[in-house]
């Protein structure tokens, strides 16, 4: 029991570490970041699902590929949204005026309801192979209907955080590969087989 646990958790680690160097390789030139992104959930989506056998690196390639030109209308629109969202609280940051006080708070609230949509919308568009537009909105519910799995995503991605704040060569080593596979999971875990049962 204890070998095969061993080797279980050493075989996770080498996925893990595998995926996230054709992660970064492929984002190498930034304008294909995008889809080297849906490349890497497209993997790990089939390994959350169980398939074992699934051979990372041919997979990563067709669903780069499959993924090239489709990937943009919702990567560009989270790039967006996360850049607006950032850009504005650092901006009224410093300002203690009421009406641009309301204006922070609102924007800060409008923030924390982006993180399950920017969490989970590229599982769920890839899964259900909706447009970008119905991908937003079924993230969020996905997430509020599971929020306790939610809120372990959190958790993982903090985690994730950690490494590599403080051990940052394990952190640029598994960073990305453990945000997509704690993000797939937790949308996994809770998404029925048709997009018209979330809602």
């Amino acid at each position: 029991m204890g070998k095969r646990l061993i080797v279980l958790i050493m075989n996770w680690i080498w996925r893990l570490s595998w995926i996230n160097l054709l992660w970064l390789v492929f984002s190498i030139p930034l304008i294909t970041i995008i889809p080297s992104t849906f490349a890497m959930y497209s993997v790990f989506i089939k390994l959350v699902k169980g398939d074992d056998e699934t051979d990372i690196l041919p997979e990563f390639l067709h669903a780069f590929k499959k993924y090239f030109k489709k990937s943009y209308s919702l990567g560009i629109a989270l790039v967006v949204l996360g850049t607006f969202f950032y850009a504005d609280l650092m901006i009224l940051k410093e300002q203690t005026e009421s009406i641009l006080l309301i204006l922070r708070y609102a924007i800060l609230i409008m923030t924390i309801l982006f993180i399950p949509i920017a969490c989970y919308s590229i599982p769920v568009f890839i899964e259900y192979e909706v447009s970008w537009l119905k991908a937003l909105p079924l993230a969020f519910i996905l997430a509020m209907k599971k929020p306790v799995n939610f809120l372990l995503v959190c958790c993982g991605i903090a985690g994730s955080l950690f490494l590599l704040l403080f051990f940052t060569g394990i952190g640029v080593l598994l960073f990305g590969s453990l945000f997509a596979l704690f993000t797939t999971r937790g949308a996994l875990s809770g998404m029925p087989k048709s997009s018209n049962e979330i809602v």
